[in-house]
């Protein structure tokens, strides 16, 4: 009996063990990805144009980050939706070479207006 008793501890403990040692570096897109979403499509859209116009050298991408912001994760261009929104779509200061096509601004806007999220 004590045999078995030993044997369950070792096996509890090592099932324990394994699923504590489970590192973050499970999932490698953590900070593209937030809370694990999968991005949603007006998002994915909003990325494209921020990669093409806004996450260049010089910009919102390390080590400049512009205005404090760096556009090179999912996490931080949702974080500064609003403020994305503000300064390329409504004021048209963004970016510094020119302003965003208008296709370009109705896809911002569209995905501020869906909510802003990783996953609109």
């Amino acid at each position: 009996m004590k045999k078995i008793t030993y044997l369950l501890s070792i096996v509890v403990i090592m099932g324990i063990a394994f699923a504590c040692s489970k590192s973050e570096d499970s999932n490698p897109n953590q900070d593209q990805n937030p809370q694990g979403s999968t991005p949603g499509p007006k998002f994915l859209a909003v990325k494209s144009v921020i990669d093409m116009s806004c996450a260049k050298s010089g910009c919102h991408v390390s080590p400049t980050n512009a205005g404090g912001a760096n556009f090179e994760s999912n996490a931080n261009i949702v974080d500064h939706g609003a403020h994305i929104k503000a300064r390329a779509v409504d004021q048209g200061t963004m970016p510094p070479t020119g302003a965003l096509s208008a296709a370009d601004k109705a896809i911002i806007s569209d995905w501020i207006t869906a909510g802003g999220r990783l996953t609109d």
